[in-house]
Formats: C-alpha cells, sequence, structure tokens
C-alpha cells in the first residue's frame, strides 16, 4: 500500500492533521492507531456510570481560530469553567498561583516570602540556565523553599537544579515582585495562568473532542501497531503490513519513535538522551457530592500525590447525582496503596471518613511529561532537523518532546497540513 501522507498516532495532534488535510482536499493519506480507538491520552472512557479521562486534560482556548474550531466540533456539548484551585502545604490552604497568594500563609512563612523577593529583586539579572536559578531570581527563596522546590521536584521526579526553565512560559503564573509583595496583606485583585478559565465538553469527558474529530477523518486504521520505519526506502511496518509513503508525519513520543527506526544508528541514539517522567493515575469515586473546586496542588514529601483533581467538578454528567469522582495523580515510584491515598484524603479535608468508595481504579501513564533537562533542548533540536530532510515531520506535545497544551496540539495540526498541502 501506498499514501502520499501517513500519520503515526491518532491522538489530538494526528487526527487535528488528518482533518485539516481533508478541509483543505487532500484525502490521500492514511492515519495509524495502535490502540482500538482513537484518542491516545485525550480518550475517555465510562466504568459504571463514571467518565474517566487519562488525568486531568482540559481546554485552555486562547486563540480564534482554536475557540471556533472547539466549538464548531462539539457544537453545545461544551462547558465553560473558572479556576478554582489551591496549594495545600503543611496546614495553610494557599490560592493557586501560591506565589500571588502569600496572605493565606502563617506569619512566619511569609514573611520568609517577602524577605526572599526583596533580596531577590536587588540581586543582578544574570540569565538563569536552570529552573531554580529562575525560581530564585523571579520568587525568592521564601516562595522557593515552600512550594517551587518541593512541588517540582515531586513532579518531575528531579530537583530544580537539573531542569531548564525552557518549559515555564506560559505554565508557571509569573507576578512582578510588586504583585507578589502586595499579595502577602490582601488576595490579588486578578487572576494569573494560562488556565484560569478552561472548557470542558459537557458528555464524554475530554474524549468527546477526539471523537468529535475523528468522526471527520476518513482513512483511520486502528489495531495497526508501528514496528519498525524505515526512512531510506520510506516504509512503515504497522499491523503486520508494510505500507510506503511520499511524507511521514510522526506524533508518537519522540524517544520511542527513534527507538523504531531502522538503519538509522546514530539518529536512534538520541533517544538515550531524551528523558521521561510517567505518572500513575488513581481515579476514585465516593458516594457524596462534595464542595465543587477544580484541582489541588500537595508538595509536601508527606502526601502521597502532587495533585488531586475532582472529574465531577468538571461535569456534572462526568459522575451520577449525588457522587463525585476524582483524579489522584502520583509519582510513579509511590506505593500503589489505596489505604495510604483514601487517610492523607481524609486527613486534607478532601473526603469524610465514613464516605464509602464507589470506584476504585489505577491508570498507569509510562509518557506523561518530557523531561526539560540539560540535554533535551539540543538533541532534540538535532533529531527533528534530520528527520525533517528525511520528509519526517514530529508534531504535538510528545512528537516534538515538550510540555503543551491541548490547543497547541490543534493548531500545531493545523499548520502542519498547511505546509503539508
Amino acid at each position: 500500500m501506498h499514501v502520499k501522507i501517513l500519520i503515526l498516532g491518532a491522538g489530538l495532534t494526528g487526527l487535528s492533521t488528518a482533518y485539516h488535510l481533508e478541509r483543505r482536499g487532500e484525502t490521500d493519506y492514511l492515519v495509524l492507531e495502535r490502540e482500538v480507538r482513537p484518542g491516545g491520552l485525550c480518550s475517555s472512557r465510562t466504568v459504571r456510570g463514571f467518565t474517566l479521562d487519562c488525568g486531568g486534560h482540559l481546554l485552555h482556548l486562547h486563540t480564534p481560530y482554536g475557540q471556533k474550531l472547539v466549538k464548531h466540533l462539539l457544537k453545545g456539548n461544551l462547558l465553560r469553567r473558572t479556576r478554582r484551585a489551591w496549594v495545600y502545604t503543611g496546614s495553610s490552604r494557599v490560592p493557586y498561583p501560591f506565589q500571588a497568594n502569600l496572605y493565606a500563609l502563617p506569619e512566619s512563612a511569609r514573611q520568609a516570602c517577602v524577605q526572599g523577593m526583596l533580596k531577590a529583586a536587588q540581586q543582578p539579572g544574570k540569565p538563569p540556565r536552570t529552573f531554580k536559578q529562575w525560581c530564585l531570581r523571579s520568587f525568592g527563596r521564601g516562595v522557593y523553599e515552600q512550594f517551587m522546590r518541593p512541588y517540582n521536584t515531586k513532579l518531575w521526579g528531579r530537583p530544580p537544579e537539573e531542569l531548564t526553565c525552557d518549559w515555564c512560559g506560559p505554565f508557571v503564573p509569573l507576578p512582578t515582585p510588586r504583585e507578589i509583595l502586595q499579595s502577602a496583606q490582601l488576595p490579588p485583585k486578578k487572576t494569573y495562568g494560562y488556565n484560569s478559565v478552561f472548557y470542558y465538553p459537557k458528555r464524554g469527558g475530554c474524549g468527546a473532542l477526539v471523537q468529535a474529530l475523528a468522526r471527520n477523518v476518513t482513512n483511520l486504521r486502528t489495531r495497526a501497531n508501528v514496528t519498525g520505519v524505515d526512512l531510506i526506502h520510506k516504509t512503515v511496518r504497522a499491523g503486520g503490513k508494510t505500507i510506503s509513503y511520499d511524507t511521514l508525519v510522526n506524533t508518537l513520543p519522540l524517544p520511542g519513535f527513534l527507538r523504531l527506526l531502522q538503519g538509522e544508528k546514530q539518529l536512534s541514539s538520541l533517544a538515550e538522551r531524551l528523558q521521561n517522567r510517567p505518572v500513575t493515575v488513581y481515579h476514585l469515586a465516593i458516594d457524596r457530592a462534595v464542595k465543587p473546586f477544580s484541582w489541588i496542588y500537595f508538595p509536601d514529601e508527606t502526601d502521597p500525590f502532587y495533585r488531586v483533581g475532582l472529574q465531577s467538578g468538571f461535569s456534572p454528567y462526568n459522575a451520577p447525582e449525588g457522587t463525585s469522582l476524582f483524579y489522584i495523580e502520583l509519582p510513579p515510584d509511590a506505593p500503589r496503596s489505596k489505604r495510604r491515598i483514601w487517610n492523607a484524603l481524609v486527613q486534607k479535608g478532601i473526603i469524610k471518613k465514613d464516605d464509602k468508595a464507589l470506584l476504585s481504579h489505577w491508570q498507569p501513564l509510562p509518557y506523561a511529561y518530557a523531561v526539560y533537562d540539560t540535554h533535551r533542548s539540543r538533541t532534540v533540536r538535532q533529531a527533528l532537523a534530520a528527520l525533517a530532510k528525511r520528509k519526517c515531520f514530529c508534531a504535538g506535545r510528545y512528537g516534538k518532546w515538550e510540555y503543551s497544551f491541548m490547543e497547541a496540539s490543534l493548531l500545531e495540526g493545523k499548520e502542519l497540513a498547511e505546509k503539508l498541502v
């Protein structure tokens, strides 16, 4: 079989590329997907009346086209939500972002943050090379020690001095020094962060979006696991068949894709320099409707999880009436102890001791975060440039091995389709 454009992976980016190719009249393409149905980590499934996503997947729409596309695909099946997020540390319940709500801290912690910020503001403005340097320069040592260092160490599995600050961009809210200092006295008058408002499907979970995309994609083959890629002869082995192509689009995780290359020892070896942070998601449902919130961060080492989200808070149709559904994100090396998680949730006041568990489900995510260590940037540039010379273009959060969000994946698919046409 031969196609003009072969797309690997039917996640959000792969489906968006195919969707926009068809919108521009290009139908000589094929999307290959390993799983039984499309969607990747943006898929959802229903278990005993509860809709489970692969962790927290929300739509942050900041461009006119992104909003237009999502509203067109989901039609009336879309909700707009305002973020309700906190940081729980020690006995404190601090509104998110931590660095703009210092008033909620105890006096001693608040003063440490203020003194750290004042000292940081007097330091010379050297360009930061590591995430630790960026945090100390932006927020001061108090904020760094109380939240940024413990939380990000828990999330990434590495201390901040081993991470670069390339990923921060819109993902770490950056109030001005004056705003940080003012927040030690009063709550801020404005919101911070790219996710202060978000969208979410009313029914069907996050997967409703990829299903809407897939309905507009004609040439999609599922259960087609890619086992080999030959860039020289422009062939892909998938599902026991060989497919030739003119142009290849990869949205699979970049390290895994590089390992599939045949006869490309030097290029394949780059995979060893790209690090990944897996995540374990624990889905828990209880027989009571809790007070609505979006998600909560947990930097303390004593807490087994680093983030807890209320899935039923995004849409009431994610859980039967009178119940609550949580997604609980843990480091991959955290023990799978339901009792420990339950006790921690009770201790934090998120659930009650006499609540009844209606659903308990573990979900490992082998690929969750591309680690921004000192090797990543140069290695990714080298790999993508070499692949592009061979008519292979990588796109999306995992194809480009980056920290991204759903709208960016949709837009990358559109831009790539325009480029290929």
